[in-house]
């Protein structure tokens, strides 16, 4: 699949010019017309800035303002219908009005936007042309649109590319050459951070500070936080280190971060202020709201390794192998073989032991029985104390090629609470 995405500025300025890319040409006032010829896309999306908006009745009245505008050129210039608009607010002081706020906004509306069209499997191209785009807005989309490609870039092939034009110079530019100032190969690059403190979710701008305190007390969204915190720390750590186990039972929920999102977003919007000729954002987008909306994305991106618990060893080596990568991979691969060698073993001696204690499983009775965090990480989280065995009964025909779809590990609900903490202080040294 490909995606086209170009950042516009004030497109009801610009002027008919002849546009060059590769062997085709063509005349107009945008690449559009040109590089969807060229790349043909099945999708393309528009990133504007709310501050070409003019109809301050109200914000839905801006908003539908710039997106009708909008329209009209794509109408004009031939763009098809394939097209989205993502509108992200801005800021300025501009003749048709005055627009205040966090720059930063930008960034977390549009990794919100964007995480809505990225499709979170299969091949994909990105490309993004940056010739007509506002600078600092250009900057931070391409911020967003980078993280998430490296989220799906665990599972999936993906391809990033970006554009933009020779100078445009007034008198001199008869034709203009479109570049391409950016072609790699994306890395895999998974969610590293954790979720921070409830201040760091939405936060005031021109309003006091002791308004966090009303949100905290009404907002769905600081419960969740509260009480899944550990737990979605533990689960995004579990992606960085290669934790097999962990990353099995504590695969999220979508639908409550959905939700939670979601509630922020509409709080957000609440505090938009629309005046005659101003809009003025009273609360501003945290890093926590970033992280939020990253973790929705990477889950979504994980979800066919989401499973049944308990998890068979065969389990844990579709998810070794499948998000896994190098050292992090080989390191869980070694720890399961071990299981499942003294798991063959067992079922050939006719032995299928209900659940009981890793170092016993493997003979190692005598071993320390402290959960020590380097022999934790060490041992791709599948550490002797804290994690439990089960063999479960079967026909044995051929154990060597059978045992790891019958063993079943878990981790002690004694010692679960202490893997979560290890696994959330490591994250915090990434």
């Amino acid at each position: 699949m490909r995606i086209l995405i170009a950042s516009w500025g004030n497109f009801e300025r610009w002027s008919n010019i002849t546009y060059r890319f590769g062997d085709e040409t063509s005349v107009g006032p945008s690449t559009l017309p040109i590089l969807q010829k060229v790349i043909k896309p099945d999708w393309t999306v528009i990133v504007l800035s709310e501050t070409l908006g003019k109809d301050f009745s109200s914000l839905e009245a801006l908003r539908e303002d710039i997106t009708l505008r909008a329209q009209k050129r794509l109408e004009r210039i031939g763009a098809g219908r394939e097209v989205d608009l993502l509108l992200v607010p801005g800021i300025g002081r501009f003749e048709h009005g005055t627009f205040e706020g966090s720059a930063m906004d930008v960034y977390y509306k549009a990794l919100h936007g964007l995480s809505q069209v990225i499709p979170v499997d299969g091949e994909l191209e990105v490309h993004f042309d940056i010739t007509h785009g506002l600078n600092y807005v250009t900057f931070l989309v391409h911020r967003a649109l980078r993280e998430l490609l490296g989220m799906r870039a665990l599972l999936s092939e993906t391809r990033f590319k970006a554009y933009n034009s020779d100078p445009f110079v007034p008198k001199l530019s008869s034709e203009l050459g479109i570049n391409v100032i950016e072609d790699v190969r994306v890395e895999p690059h998974p969610l590293t951070e954790g979720l921070p403190a409830l201040n760091e979710y939405l936060v005031p701008y021109f309003i006091e500070k002791r308004a966090l305190e009303e949100f905290k007390r009404g907002l769905k969204a600081f419960e969740l936080i509260k009480i899944e915190k550990r737990k979605l720390e533990a689960w995004i750590g579990s992606v960085v280190f290669g934790l097999p186990l962990l990353f099995a039972e504590n695969f999220p929920e979508t639908r409550p971060i959905e939700e939670a999102v979601d509630e922020l977003m509409k709080t957000w919007e609440s505090y938009v202020e629309v005046s005659n000729k101003s809009v003025r954002r009273k609360l501003a987008f945290g890093g926590g709201f970033g992280v939020l909306v990253k973790l929705l994305f990477q889950a979504r991106v994980l979800e066919k390794f989401k499973l049944d618990l308990p998890p068979s060893l065969d389990d844990l080596y579709r998810i070794s192998g499948g998000v896994f990568r190098g050292a992090n991979m080989e390191r869980a691969k070694l720890e399961l073989w071990k299981i499942e060698d003294k798991a063959i073993a067992h079922a050939l001696a006719k032995r299928f032991p209900d659940w009981m204690p890793l170092r016993d499983f493997l003979g190692f009775e005598n071993a320390n029985a402290t959960i020590v965090p380097r022999n934790f990480l060490a041992h791709a989280g599948l550490e002797a104390n804290a994690t439990e065995v089960r063999v479960e009964g079967w026909n044995v025909k051929d154990a060597k090629r059978e045992a790891r779809k019958h063993a079943f590990l878990r981790y002690s609900p004694k010692a679960k609470r202490r893997v979560e903490e290890i696994t959330v202080e490591a994250l915090g040294g990434v």
